[in-house]
């Protein structure tokens, strides 16, 4: 339907421009014409050319606006916060995990996004599987793929925090609080109707604490 839209515009152009060029021609022949030919002729030339030009530069403008256009793509980000921040902090206390950030999407192309999927990939030793989130398994890692079939528009430089997006039931926080890491991290990868995959990274740091009990005097 769109090719035949601009092969239809294509056309009239086409036919207007023929149009334009036969009464450029004829023009002086008929208005204020002279008695030499010779002269209505360099007449129509000029008019020729002025329509010419005038139509060369309408080309120019249309293949530069449909050049950007198709260079248009949004570029998007995952991040804890509206600025734009790729890195947290997961904080225990008494090895209990006070959880993630909300995540944000952030469109830092130069074109609205409506549909498009993010893979969020797990490290296999510290993921797991969930009875609530649907989670696949590839090469040992957890991914939990989260869709936006046009729920929403993800705006240019306009962060949007989607409450569907949860990393939580494919982490085991249990197994991040044995182990012997400072931090971890989280990729992605977002899928959508532009050319390339988009891919990043999330980080977490690890920060355990344990209460201060104060002795009471006896």
């Amino acid at each position: 339907m769109k090719k035949m839209k601009t092969s239809l515009k294509l056309n009239i152009i086409i036919a207007i421009g023929g149009i334009l060029a036969i009464i450029s021609v004829a023009l002086p022949f008929f208005i204020n014409p002279s008695n030499t030919e010779s002269i209505n002729w360099q007449r129509s030339q000029v008019t020729l050319s002025a329509i010419g030009f005038i139509a060369i530069f309408y080309a120019f403008y249309s293949t530069t606006i449909q050049l950007r256009k198709s260079m248009a793509k949004p570029l998007i980000k995952v991040a804890f916060n509206d600025k734009g921040e790729q890195q947290a902090t997961l904080t225990y206390e008494n090895g209990n995990s006070r959880g993630l950030p909300a995540l944000y999407l952030i469109n830092e192309g130069n074109a609205i996004s409506r549909y498009f999927q993010i893979d969020f990939i797990i490290p296999e030793d510290i993921g797991k599987q969930s009875r609530y989130v649907a989670i696949t398994r590839n090469n040992g890692k957890y991914i939990i793929p989260n869709t936006n079939d046009g729920k929403y528009p993800l705006f240019v430089n306009k962060p949007h925090q989607d409450p569907n997006i949860l990393l939580s039931p494919a982490i085991d926080f249990n197994k991040v609080y044995n182990s012997s890491k400072e931090s971890f991290e989280i990729e992605y990868r977002i899928y959508g109707d532009w050319a390339e995959t988009q891919e990043g990274k999330l980080k977490v740091i690890i920060k355990k604490q344990e209460a201060l009990h104060v002795p009471t005097s006896g």
